[in-house]
């Protein structure tokens, strides 16, 4: 059957044009996710796939004013769709990254200890060749960190609880991120995980560490600074358990891969802390007051 009427405008092709390129994105997500695209290739693909679409969708501009002129509502339609797709791949990112992240420092490697870091010992055995290395990336690293207002809150939180009991709720908290538990180790006071950036699935290693506060010997990044009400509230009525007095909960997050993590490490760290003091304060006012 022979197909009557107006033959369609070719600028239907800018949206199917867009849409292909938006497919080949979403490829380079799963690839990077299973492991079959490296990180900074992953990277490359973006930047080379973004400015196709940025690209197509000045045509586009063009293509829609001259459907204005011409009245060609089909060339404006088209040109309207390709142009909104555009949109996709940089609001997408800024959505779950965030514009701030994107600005970040080329560090993959964030602590809340800069001048002792803690270090990785399980999870060293499940890192592969190419990945970056365990060590801390060293005072470089720990400068460019400080020196980033961003990372300002990227700090140790201070409790007056029993370092057992801290381990026991940091693995709870960390189970329910959906983070995966390597190594608990109470009588070190250690927990080792593994958490996976939502959009990528980047690997990062996560050490959380417990021992005793000791102001005079707290590092750089809290140097001259006293606990913040907010940090030493959870301690409430102070549980008769916890008579060894405070202790600081550092937390160090390294990405596996690539050097730069736009921010992920550090928004691990906040996420995984707030949740262990909306804990541990729950715990604090559950346990009766220290007779007086």
């Amino acid at each position: 059957m022979l197909r009557s009427g107006r033959p369609r405008h070719w600028s239907r092709w800018l949206y199917r044009i867009q849409w292909i390129l938006l497919a080949l994105i979403g490829l380079a997500i799963v690839a990077v996710r299973v492991g079959v695209l490296k990180l900074d290739s992953t990277y490359s693909a973006f930047t080379a796939l973004g400015l196709a679409m940025i690209a197509v969708a000045l045509i586009a501009m063009l293509v829609f004013l001259w459907g204005m002129v011409k009245r060609n509502a089909e060339a404006r339609t088209s040109a309207l769709w390709a142009m909104l797709l555009a949109v996709v791949p940089v609001a997408v990112p800024m959505m779950l990254v965030g514009q701030q992240n994107l600005n970040m420092p080329a560090l993959y490697d964030i602590t809340t200890d800069l001048k002792d870091p803690p270090e990785f010992d399980m999870l060293i055995s499940l890192r592969r060749e190419g990945d970056n290395s365990p060590d801390y990336p060293g005072r470089v690293a720990a400068d460019i960190q400080a020196a980033t207002p961003a990372y300002a809150d990227i700090k140790p939180l201070i409790v007056d609880v029993p370092t057992r009991t801290v381990i026991e709720h940091a693995e709870k908290v960390a189970r329910e991120l959906g983070w995966r538990v390597i190594a608990v180790q109470p009588a070190k006071g250690r927990l080792e995980l593994v958490g996976r950036t939502p959009l990528l699935g980047l690997t990062q290693d996560i050490v959380v560490r417990v021992r005793p506060h000791e102001p005079e010997k707290a590092d750089e990044s809290a140097a001259t600074e006293k606990p913040s009400a907010e940090q030493t509230k959870q301690a409430g009525a102070t549980p008769a358990s916890a008579k060894q007095g405070p202790v600081r909960v550092d937390v160090r997050s390294a990405s596996r891969t690539g050097a730069r993590d736009l921010g992920s490490n550090a928004g691990s760290i906040r996420l995984f802390l707030g949740h262990l003091q909306q804990r541990l304060e729950r715990w604090a006012g559950e346990q009766p007051p220290v007779a007086q």
